[in-house]
């Protein structure tokens, strides 16, 4: 078994607290065919440790020797990581997991439990795998409703999904959770919302109209706002019984950070209000950011790039997913498209790297998680910057479509097949359709995109237009609604594979016309 490496620093005991406990619940995550991820957090210095067995009778068969350990203190903000190796492919597993002081196991924790499921082998077909994406969590002032919290987690749970893709903007920095919403459009269209308060501000709070209060040198305040945010939205019970019982792949987007963001800018140089522009201390922000991210997310950190999201998981025959990264490696969004700019949406080392798994996929069905979408223009400011791979066909070439076509007339060149994007951010459901021929041989190539949320936060307007350059076209579209995917896997008995999608609301009803059935090629 895998002991993780100890962090040993002088730190407060568990003794000088009435009581050790686990406020933020338990979550597993970066599930492979023999491994798994299992995230948790104390309110102290303490030792966290992982008991787990594949029997269901977790209150007593759970073996002394299946125990792995760590350490966490205040530089970890008292989240744990845990790795099991030596696991069986496709089984479920089960494990509880308790803290104790550092310096007297006696002291200890009560027992969270959870449970996972494994891949299969690669290669190997399964009659069904269903999983589920969602994101945008708790933006523009709509947080936990008292008494409610996020009820929507409760319904994603009742799906008994094998995995749980949380896509990006798992919380909203760059917002706040007053008791009572206030905005132009939350009190006309969320009359009813009552927040459970945050006692937190924006990273870019300011007093009206252009004075912002919040120091982005300060790192110590930015840790505590970026901590907060998380602890906020972790700390709600729908969302901790959902990631007790479905394991995850978490992708960040932007709002873990701050709003269209790219890590390797020298400054917030995007947005038209130069009192933001100016700013000074951006490089605090995206590093405190990250580091939270990485944090409270169960996911297991690259030994070579320590801050590298994109990854891949493969689940059989059926499944190879790519988990993509947009920001971290991203041009300035206000850059021209222009070839000696070389302008990038992702980065020639990402691309590179999915352009290879692409190539040697041997799965039926190559998922690729994407926070921003390529088909679905997301633009804003009075120049119309695009955000993403999409645009909405102006004159300007503030745009990433020289990297998009070049990577569109990749899988046209090389025929991939049975390709499907999936992603959040745009605030609305909807299902896209794109025929072209990108390389110019007269044969013309098909993929699907299917966005969906929020999760909880303003919705936008669906009538957005679809990248026209790209012909694509809605298939279903819907807004004014809190919504995930879900996606099931059918194997059928012709040795071909079926994929569908459904979009699930709020209230656990499945959204008229969304539901697409797609049969392998």
């Amino acid at each position: 078994m895998l002991l993780t490496s100890f962090f040993i620093i002088p730190n407060q005991s568990a003794n000088s607290f009435n009581k050790i406990t686990i406020p933020q619940g338990v979550a597993s995550g970066d599930v492979t065919n023999s491994s798994a991820i299992v995230w948790s957090r104390s309110n102290t210095a303490s030792i966290m440790n992982v008991q787990y067995n594949n029997n269901s009778n977790i209150n007593n068969d759970f073996p002394s020797n299946n125990i792995v350990k760590t350490e966490v203190n205040s530089s970890t903000d008292f989240t744990g990581h845990v790795k099991l190796t030596n696991l069986n492919p496709n089984t479920t597993y089960y494990y509880k997991v308790w803290f104790n002081d550092i310096n007297n196991s006696s002291i200890k924790s009560d027992n969270k439990t959870g449970k996972f499921k494994t891949s299969p082998n690669k290669n190997t077909p399964l009659k069904e795998i269903s999983f589920i994406i969602g994101g945008d969590l708790g933006g523009s002032k709509l947080c936990r409703q008292i008494g409610l919290g996020y009820p929507i987690f409760s319904i994603m749970k009742s799906t008994n999904s094998d995995f749980f893709i949380f896509s990006g903007d798992q919380i909203y920095a760059d917002s706040d959770c007053p008791s009572n919403p206030i905005g132009s459009n939350i009190n006309k269209d969320y009359p009813y919302w009552h927040n459970m308060e945050g006692n937190f501000p924006s990273i870019a709070q300011k007093n009206k109209p252009h004075n912002y209060t919040i120091d982005w040198n300060n790192e110590t305040t930015l840790h505590q706002i970026y901590l907060d945010h998380w602890l906020y939205n972790r700390d709600d019970p729908n969302q901790q019984n959902l990631l007790n019982s479905t394991s995850m792949y978490s992708q960040g987007d932007d709002h873990e950070v701050i709003d269209n963001y790219g890590k390797l800018w020298k400054s917030y140089s995007i947005t038209d209000d130069k009192n933001l522009t100016d700013k000074t201390g951006y490089p605090n922000l995206v590093k405190t950011g990250m580091d939270l991210f990485f944090k409270f997310s169960p996911i297991e950190r690259n030994q070579t790039e320590h801050d590298k999201i994109y990854r891949m998981f493969n689940w059989g025959k059926d499944i190879d997913l790519f988990l993509l990264d947009d920001h971290s490696y991203r041009s300035l969004n206000n850059l021209p498209d222009l070839p000696q700019n070389n302008k990038t949406l992702y980065g020639k080392e990402q691309l590179n790297w999915l352009k290879s798994h692409l190539l040697t996929s041997n799965a039926t069905w190559k998922v690729i998680s994407n926070p921003v979408p390529i088909t679905l223009p997301d633009c804003f400011g009075p120049n119309q910057t695009r955000n993403n791979w999409a645009t909405n066909s102006t004159t300007n070439n503030l745009t990433f479509t020289t990297e998009r076509n070049s990577f569109l007339k990749f899988l046209d060149d090389n025929n991939i097949k049975n390709i499907v994007f999936i992603t959040t951010d745009v605030h609305f459901a909807g299902t896209v359709k794109v025929v072209q021929d990108f390389n110019g041989d007269g044969d013309l190539f098909t993929f699907y995109e299917m966005a969906d949320g929020p999760l909880s936060t303003y919705t936008r307007n669906s009538t957005n237009a679809v990248d026209l350059t790209l012909n694509g076209k809605y298939l279903y579209n819907e807004s004014g609604i809190f919504n995930f995917g879900k996606i099931k896997i059918n194997q059928e008995k012709d040795g071909k594979s079926t994929l569908e999608y459904k979009v699930i609301d709020s209230n656990g009803r499945v959204r008229p016309n969304s539901v697409l059935k797609l049969m392998s090629e």
